[in-house]
Parts: structure tokens; C-alpha cells; sequence
């Protein structure tokens, strides 16, 4: 399959649309994202392609538009991306955080690289598609979403689809935030592609004990309790475990090898092992009095193969030791998505190559939650993949999202962008 002819006018029309993207005031908790759903829309009209928006609630808009393949039975694929960002204070940035002021290259707003970049890479590679089957008939229907309220938890958004809309979301490939970045550990360079998530156990530690006054303090305290359980579980290390992505992970590295790169390391520490954090203590708030309980919330990070019932386990041998008592507030599961005999993922290493042919890519599971987890748990395979150049390392970029002065080079939005076209006119399109 031949190379996208890469003009000036695409070029040219990718930065626009991603600067108009990123002009739409977006920020949760209001959202707004029907205004750049209907953006979107009218540049897909003038495309022909025909879309539908549904609001969750006034102003909540969701986009979603279809390519029909010629082959029902191929895989479809499914481009996914958000339309809201976080707040932005104005005052902390070197330019307005809605102005898309472009300078020395870059380009600066809130959402540059989470995720109107990634909306922008999939809206134009998406129209290219389509331009292309013109002459040559898709194999493959190819899905396209901008979806609300990703940074608040998707309820208004991708939750709420696949809720009401189960239709739209056939099982498939599922191209998503989350990875494409590059990083360097001595004389190698990868690129990073999440292929599954964690799962998110919370949970509820509770102890009750003798309360009174604080000028007599009484035997077996709450706090006491609950102290010394904390003190326990935040220093428990959980072994790793060479499993799915993790062991991919090993042995794309060199399972002997170890990393010198600290944020390697930490990605290593990340897909192999659980964690658990402690979110917040309560006790009693009056004045020289002992209260008689206390609690802490509590947060798994879990791999995808733990189930709630491991977790149970674990926890109630935790409280057992320390006399005390939990409850489980939520468990979301993980998931992950196949690497074995992955077309898809077969097509970003290829087209990979092309630009850097020194590159591995380098599977890890995603640092947080994203839509993509209400379709990897339903037979989905989700890749997280909005690709930029090396100029932009993981590490700047892990330091540039959710904060001030958020900003992408105009050369690494359009190499993201020319990748993914290029892929998927590899995968829809029949020699």
C-alpha cells in the first residue's frame, strides 16, 4: 500500500482544525462539548460524510460517524478520542489557554496533548479514508467518536454510549489515547503502545475502639488501629508478576536488561506489579475528645488478571491482623488487548519503521483510566496510540498534561497524524 501524498493543503488544514478545536472552551466541569461536536460535524459535511450528535445532557455532546466497508466480516476498527479538557488558569500560562497561539513551532493550549491532538490526528486520518475509498472500497467499517466527559469519569460521555447506544460499539480495534510516545534508555529507543488497563479496587478501612476524653485516653483507640493497618499496607510490596502485557513489556526489553531510565523503570514497576494507596483518613473532629472510630479509603491499582474475590482476600487478612474491618466502595476490572497476531498493531510497527527504522515498540499498560476501558471489556482490542516525535519524549510529556503552558510542535502533531493515516489505509484498504 502506498504512502498518503502528504500536500500542504492537508498540512495546513490538520493545524487549523486542531487550533479551532483547541479555541473551544471545553474545561470540566461544564464541558460545552457540543460546540466542538458540531465543528467537527460540519467539517465532516463538507467531506460527505454524515454524523450523528447526542447530548447526555444540554451541552454534552458526544459525535459519532461511520464508514461502511465493503466486508461485514473483517474487524472493525474504532477511533476514539475526548472533547473535554481540565480547567485552565490563565494567569500561569505563557499565552491564553484557548488561544492556540502558535510560537518558535509549538502550539500552546489546554488540550494540545490530551486529547484535541488525538481528535485532530483521527478527524483528518478518518476524512483521508474517505477520500481514498472513492477508488478503492473500504474492507472494514471504520468508526469515528468525540466523546464527552473522559476527564471526570465518562459518565456523561463514553459511559453513557455504550450504555444507551450498545449498537454503535461492534467488537473490534479500537485506536485510543494513552501511548505513541517515545523514549530513550541508553542505546535504544521506543516508541510506547498501551495495550490494556488496570483495574480500580476502593475500598473502605474501618476500626472502631474505646472513645473519651483526650486528658484520659482509653485502651485500643480507633486511630491506634487504624494507624498501624495503614502503616502496614502502605509498606507491603506486591511481588511482580510476568503476565500478559507485563511479560511482553520483559521481553521487549530484554528480560535480563535492566533500565536506566527512571520513567522506564517506573513503567516496569507500573506493569508488573499491584499497588495500594491510602486516599484520605477520617476521625473525630471535636475538640479533646477520642473518638470511639476512624476510617480510610483506600485505592488498588490492580493488573488485569486480579479479580475483586483476590482482592477480598487480601484485605480481609489485612484487617484480621489488625483488628478491624473493611468494605469494598468499587471495583472496576482491567483488561487487555491482544499483541499476538495483531493486525493493527503489526501496521503501526511497519509504518513505524518507515519514518525511524531504529524504534520498537514497547507495550505497557495505561498510566489511568480512559474511555477505552467500556470497550476492552467488551471484546474490544484497545490500543492507545496518538504518536509524536522524539522531540516530545514521554517524560516532557507526562510534565506537560493537566499543567500550565500544555503545548504540541506542529511537526509531531502532523507525524501523528500522517502514522495513523497511513496505518489504517493499510489495514482498510485492499491491495
Amino acid at each position: 500500500m502506498s504512502s498518503i501524498e502528504w500536500t500542504n493543503e492537508l498540512e495546513e488544514k490538520t493545524v487549523v482544525h486542531f487550533k479551532e478545536l483547541i479555541r473551544i472552551n471545553t474545561s470540566a466541569p461544564a464541558g460545552n462539548e457540543t460546540e466542538a461536536a458540531r465543528y467537527i460535524a460540519e467539517v465532516l459535511r463538507a467531506e460527505g460524510i454524515e454524523s450523528t450528535i447526542v447530548e447526555s445532557e444540554p451541552g454534552r455532546g458526544n459525535l459519532l460517524a461511520k464508514l461502511k466497508g465493503a466486508k461485514s466480516q473483517e474487524r472493525p476498527i474504532l477511533l476514539i478520542s475526548h472533547l473535554d479538557v481540565v480547567p485552565a488558569s490563565e494567569e500561569d500560562w505563557m499565552h491564553p489557554p484557548f488561544a492556540a497561539v502558535e510560537e518558535e513551532g509549538w502550539i500552546y493550549g489546554r488540550g494540545a496533548l490530551d486529547t484535541k491532538n488525538l481528535v485532530a490526528m483521527e478527524l483528518m486520518a478518518f476524512i483521508l479514508l474517505k477520500r481514498a475509498s472513492t477508488t478503492n472500497a473500504l474492507n472494514r467499517d471504520v468508526y469515528f467518536f468525540a466523546t464527552a466527559d473522559e476527564e471526570q469519569g465518562s459518565r456523561k460521555g463514553m459511559e453513557y454510549l455504550v450504555r444507551e447506544h450498545p449498537e454503535w460499539f461492534p467488537g473490534g480495534w479500537v485506536i485510543n489515547e494513552g501511548g505513541g510516545f517515545y523514549l530513550a534508555d541508553g542505546d535504544k529507543d521506543y516508541m510506547l503502545i498501551t495495550a490494556g488497563e488496570k483495574g480500580v479496587c476502593k475500598a473502605t478501612l474501618l476500626a472502631t475502639g474505646q472513645g473519651g476524653h483526650a486528658s484520659c485516653p482509653p485502651e485500643g483507640q480507633a486511630i491506634e488501629k487504624l494507624a498501624r493497618a495503614i502503616e502496614h499496607i502502605t509498606a507491603h510490596t506486591f511481588p511482580e508478576e510476568a503476565v500478559g502485557v507485563g511479560k511482553r513489556f520483559l521481553e521487549t526489553m530484554g528480560e535480563s536488561r535492566m533500565a536506566s531510565d527512571p520513567t522506564l523503570q517506573h513503567l516496569r514497576h507500573y506493569v508488573l506489579r499491584n499497588s495500594v494507596t491510602v486516599n484520605s483518613v477520617e476521625v473525630g473532629q471535636r475538640i479533646n475528645v477520642i473518638a470511639y472510630k476512624a476510617q480510610a479509603q483506600i485505592e488498588f491499582r490492580l493488573l488485569p488478571h486480579v479479580s475483586q474475590s483476590a482482592v477480598e482476600e487480601l484485605l480481609q487478612k489485612w484487617c484480621t491482623a489488625f483488628g478491624i474491618s473493611y468494605q469494598i466502595d468499587s471495583f472496576e476490572p482491567g483488561f487487555e488487548s491482544r499483541l499476538e497476531d495483531s493486525a493493527l498493531v503489526t501496521a503501526f510497527a511497519f509504518r513505524l519503521r518507515e519514518h525511524d527504522p531504529g524504534v520498537t515498540l514497547l507495550p505497557i499498560l495505561a498510566l489511568g483510566r480512559t474511555d477505552g476501558r467500556f470497550l476492552g471489556t467488551r471484546g474490544s482490542d484497545v490500543y492507545g496510540f496518538s504518536p509524536l516525535l522524539p522531540q516530545l519524549p514521554f517524560a516532557d510529556v507526562l510534565r506537560k498534561v493537566h499543567n500550565h503552558n500544555e503545548a504540541i510542535t506542529v511537526s509531531s502533531l502532523l507525524f501523528g497524524t500522517k502514522l495513523i493515516a497511513e496505518t489504517l489505509r493499510q489495514i482498510c484498504l485492499d491491495s
